[in-house]
Formats: structure tokens, sequence, C-alpha cells
């Protein structure tokens, strides 16, 4: 069975209801039973650098088109003049967490790096239909099969 805890103070510490499951399963093992116990790091899931990379090439797609259009930061900030400032990648994906945000159980606004599967997700969805809806930038839906599909082009090529 895993435990999951975070070093504080230099021990390892435990939600108290993990701490519970831990004495319970920690008194049902028979006395003499061999027992294994092993330590890790947590490390970031591949599946988040995977919504990194999906996030990345979103910004840069909607940065492109907006450029390729002429629109500069007075498009975003709706004001009538030109202001001569390019949109670029950070001001998108501020603005982005700003018009779609996503709160965490405590009701605070996280970003990307702070967010789970399920809330990088919804969050993607927001910005996508966003981007349709108010921009006409169509961002198609991420394919799995992308690198079978690059390697297949390239071999017909």
């Amino acid at each position: 069975m895993d435990f999951i805890g975070k070093k504080s103070g230099g021990k390892l510490i435990y939600p108290p209801a993990v701490a519970e499951q831990k004495r319970r399963h920690w008194r049902s093992i028979p006395e003499g039973a061999d027992v294994k116990s092993s330590l890790a790091v947590q490390r970031q899931a591949r599946t988040n650098k995977q919504l990194a990379a999906i996030w990345g090439l979103m910004i840069a797609q909607a940065v492109t088109e907006l450029d390729d259009r002429g629109y500069d930061t007075s498009f975003i900030l709706n004001t009538p003049n030109p202001t001569g400032i390019a949109i670029d990648k950070n001001l998108l994906c501020d603005y982005f967490y700003n018009v779609c945000p996503i709160f965490d159980e405590d009701g605070k606004r996280i970003t990307l790096s702070k967010m789970n599967i399920e809330q990088a997700m919804k969050f993607f969805g927001d910005v996508r239909n966003f981007l349709a809806s108010q921009w006409s930038i169509v961002v198609p839906e991420p394919d799995v099969n992308w690198r079978e599909k690059k390697t297949e082009k390239m071999n017909n090529a």
C-alpha cells in the first residue's frame, strides 16, 4: 500500500486521513511478517508535461493568428486606438487565466502548473471555445496519433 505525504521540518507528515489509514494497515499486518518500505519523491507526471505542451501550442497558434490579422494589444484591451504593442504569449496566457479562471478547493485562482488533469482539460475547453466564439480562431482537439501520422507522412514523402 502506498501512502503519500509531504516533507516538513525534516519529517514525513501525512494528512490525518492518510495517517489513520496507515495505522489501520499497520495493525492488520501479522506479527513477524516481512514488510517492505520504500521512499520516493513524487515527480510531475508525463501527462502534466503533455498538457503544458498542448497549452503552449494552443497559445502559439492564437498569437500567430492574431499577429497575421494585424491585431495588437488594443484588440484584447478593447481600446479604440491601436497601441502598436504586439500580443505575446505571456500576455495572452495571463488574459486567459482571467477570462477563463479555474479555482482550487480553497477558492483560489490557479494556473496550469497547479491544475489537475480534469481542471486543465476544462480550462483548455473553455479557452478553445472562447477563441472560436469570440475571435474566430479554431484550435483543433489535440491529436493523440500525431506521431504516427507524422511518421507516415515522412515515409510517403
